[in-house]
């Protein structure tokens, strides 16, 4: 019971419909004022047009029942004719000129807000599957044309206030008729009201398992296009593997959209019954006042334009306010992933220390996890690096190397105890001091298509130092290499923008990355994995270099070769969540213990690598 109650309350809608068409006209007005002035007079048009559509043939009747001379008739029949053709000309203009800028406003304005809220957001909203779902909705709101729930809000809302203030004034001409055909058209028209909102509303109860399809289906879609995984799916003949995961998650999610669309169309039935219902009582009614007398021909032409003009409005009040229901539900979950709340900056902010010096980092009593079911990754976690020191984090996978940094970097806070550089609690520092303060080389190898330079320095051509590029790349050991090039550091990188982009290979990638953590020059280095892709000749090499260039730095290394680890001042060795041994290479070996034990492991394919290596050179 509890769980129902949790459900029903999850599936409340965060904003009301009249909210999200404020924020949506803000928006408009702000963005493109073209596009607000051209909704207006639509609007304006589509409220006059049906006026002159139901009194244009009663005129017409009755001054050809009056026996009006043929000048009158013409001249009286063509001023309403030309204004019924301006009105319709402009309608018509407005409904097409606003095609254009109501795609910019989902590409200029929207999809600009998404991507500036995913680089900018916190880690965890980006990196987390509750994260990854929410934007996955608000990019639904918008990538699917006319239907995007942006633009079917604002046809939604002309339609709805034009619709309600010619129901109005239909409404005011019926009555004068009878009252009661009123009541009798709401009532039926109210009846296929809640039809179609049982259709929307099983439609919305199910709006996150499709966007879970959508985003497995992007997923193995888009790893079929990943040139880094287009080895490994020839090579191991994944393609039939590929296609059948995608052909099971497709017909599931094809038998969610039939279930769906059957709904919609038992709806559609209940509406064409309600239609015949309605329009035959109403029909025949007028038919026998007419036979009775009491309304002329000219009268009967006006309440049958009326009547008929009544249940369309109705009838679009109805469709329109279900359509903008579904378009709101689809517009908060866009401004709920674009207004969510990062972690709040501090109130009273500290400056971080000199980027020049070095600093400490101390780690107290620290308990992390990334959800209840995934248990404690830190518990009670203990560690102080000294002002300049080189500590090296090792340990079995799982342990919380990589999660150590991502707390240091700020990318997610401890659920306990406190994390500090030189002292102070590094919440309390604004999010970019903190990360002025860290030069990083992470597992992820992050190469973008800008140049070489750009991709050192992570800044504009205009703000690179190319000299200082050039210097970062001869102590990452990569400059030789990149004046094979034409054009040198100023050549683009990846195939994604330019064909003749620059691809490095694993090595040369990660040799990009340390140039890059160099260029910034941070006082704080870490280096997550930073030779996964080297051999051990060329990690040796590696990390005697990283150990001079961050002599004045405080360094934190994580490596799953031991044999790196010795230019360290400090080995911590990581097991359940905390420091189970720490100091030299030389102490830790002494005390022949766990670190000791994988050391020796690990030096006996070091061993048996290496004389590999030379008898390939040497033969």
């Amino acid at each position: 019971m509890k769980t129902k109650k949790n459900e029903k309350r999850k599936e409340k809608p965060k904003y009301s419909v009249l909210n999200n068409a404020a924020y949506l006209l803000k928006d408009i007005y702000k963005c493109s004022k073209i596009l607000f002035a051209l909704l207006f007079v639509e609007m304006i048009c589509s409220i006059i047009s049906p006026m002159f559509w139901i009194y244009l043939p009663k005129i017409a009747v009755d001054l050809v029942s009056g026996r009006a001379d043929v000048q009158k008739i013409i001249i009286t029949l063509g001023i309403f004719a030309l204004a019924m053709v301006a009105i319709n000309i402009t309608q018509n203009f407005c409904s097409c000129t606003k095609y254009v800028y109501k795609n910019n406003m989902r590409f200029e304005c929207y999809f600009k807000k998404i991507l500036e809220k995913s680089l900018n957001c916190d880690y965890v909203n980006l990196e987390s599957a509750e994260g990854q779902i929410r934007r996955q909705k608000a990019m639904n709101c918008f990538q699917m044309g006319d239907g995007s729930g942006s633009t079917v809000m604002i046809e939604m809302m002309i339609g709805i206030v034009s619709s309600a203030i010619c129901f109005g004034l239909y409404s005011s001409l019926i009555s004068l008729l009878n009252p009661l055909i009123i009541l009798f058209l709401a009532i039926l028209t109210l009846a296929n009201f809640g039809a179609s909102e049982m259709a929307r509303k099983y439609d919305e109860k199910h709006r996150d398992k499709s966007s879970e399809f959508d985003r497995k289906l992007w997923y193995i879609e888009s790893d079929a296009q990943d040139v880094s995984a287009g080895k490994d799916v020839r090579v191991y003949g994944m393609k039939h593997w590929f296609v059948s995961l995608r052909d099971r998650i497709f017909a599931d999610y094809r038998a969610l959209k039939r279930d769906i669309n059957n709904r919609y169309f038992a709806s559609a039935i209940a509406h064409l019954v309600v239609l015949l219902i309605r329009d035959g009582v109403s029909y025949g009614y007028l038919i026998w006042l007419v036979s009775n007398g009491n309304i002329s021909i000219g009268e009967f032409v006006l309440y049958f334009g009326a009547i008929t003009g009544f249940s369309g409005f109705i009838g679009s009040i109805a469709e329109s306010v279900s359509k903008i229901n579904s378009a709101s539900v689809s517009m908060g979950h866009a401004r709920d992933f674009l207004e969510y709340s990062d972690s709040p900056e501090p109130k009273n902010p500290v400056d971080p220390p000199d980027l020049t010096s070095t600093v400490s980092i101390s780690f107290k009593n620290v308990d992390f996890s990334y959800s209840a079911e995934s248990g404690k990754i830190l518990d009670g976690f203990d560690m102080e690096i000294k002002s300049g020191a080189k500590v090296a984090l090792v340990g079995v996978n799982g342990v919380g190397k990589t999660t150590i940094v991502k707390l240091l970097c700020g990318f997610y806070y401890p659920d306990s105890g406190e994390i500090s550089i030189n002292g102070i609690n590094i919440k309390n520092f604004r999010k970019k001091d903190l990360f002025k303060l860290i030069s990083a080389v992470f597992q992820d190898i992050a190469i973008f298509p800008f140049t070489v330079a750009e991709n050192i320095s992570m800044q504009t051509q205009e703000e690179t130092d190319f000299d200082r590029v050039w210097q970062c790349l001869e102590k990452a050991g990569l400059s030789e290499d990149l004046k094979k090039y034409e054009n040198g550091i100023k050549s683009p990188m990846t195939k994604q923008f330019d064909e003749n982009g620059v691809v490095l290979s694993g090595g040369q990638q990660q040799k990009l990355l340390m140039a890059r953590a160099l260029y910034k020059d941070a006082p704080i280095l870490i280096l997550d994995e930073p030779t996964a892709a080297l051999d051990p000749i060329a990690e040796s090499e590696t990390y005697e270099k990283f150990h001079e260039l961050s002599k004045d730095k405080t360094a934190v290394y994580i490596s799953h070769r031991l044999a790196s680890t010795r230019v360290c001042d400090c080995i911590a060795f990581l097991k359940n969540g905390r420091i189970a041994e720490s100091g030299t290479h030389d102490e830790l070996m002494q005390k022949n213990g766990e670190y000791a034990n994988m050391f020796e492991i690990q030096s006996h394919y070091y061993k048996k690598e290496n004389m590999e290596m030379e008898e390939a050179t040497n033969g």
